[in-house]
């Protein structure tokens, strides 16, 4: 019997090898067709600026990035109704296994997650710069949250400054900042400080 395969290679770039390298990239998150988000890496070099760029690489990566949204969230409050929720539903004969403490503490581990990305987003609709240390935990959260993420909001991964961009379709872009700098725009030496 003769088995064929119908998948077709494509040329994929697997993306920055360590967090050194993460300057010289691009990171795109998008929505397939089938519904789940990826994500994909490009070469700086292979990705056009121009069609891409907010404005404030029209102004030079010292322009101060402004947040038009508010936040209305408290994520203290939403934190403690999910554990008193938690806690509420670990009641009766099929808990009776576990004590109090227990119970609490696998409220609390449930209700961090949330509680996490609540407080990112609240510091990205602040226009403070996010800050990860992994990059897998940056990819993940962005993944997650793409659809709240602020257009020139700021996003540290491993120490590289990236600026929130968006494509057609919805498309997630996230552009080292000095990607952007340029002869044309910079006339001067100059530092941008990124605050976490």
């Amino acid at each position: 019997m003769l088995l064929l395969s119908c998948s077709v290679t494509h040329q994929s770039v697997s993306g920055p090898a360590s967090a050194l390298e993460l300057g010289k990239y691009v990171l795109i998150i998008e929505r397939a067709p089938d519904g789940q988000v990826g994500h994909s890496w490009k070469p700086v070099e292979d990705f056009n600026l121009t069609a891409h760029s907010h404005p404030v690489a029209a102004r030079g990566v010292q322009g101060r990035l402004v947040q038009a949204v508010a936040f209305n969230r408290n994520c203290e409050e939403e934190r403690d109704a999910c554990e008193s929720m938690c806690l509420a539903g670990l009641r009766g004969r099929a808990w009776s296994h576990m004590s109090a403490g227990s119970k609490k503490e696998h409220c609390v581990r449930v209700c961090m997650r949330p509680y996490i990305d609540c407080c990112k987003l609240r510091e990205l609709a602040e226009g403070q710069a996010v800050e990860f240390h992994a990059i897998a935990e940056a990819v993940d959260w962005l993944k997650q949250n793409r659809e709240q993420v602020l257009e020139g909001a700021v996003v540290v991964i491993a120490g590289v400054a990236f600026v929130v961009a968006f494509g057609g379709g919805g498309i997630l872009f996230l552009v080292p900042v000095i990607s952007f700098a340029s002869s044309d725009v910079v006339s001067e030496p100059r530092v941008l400080a990124v605050k976490p």
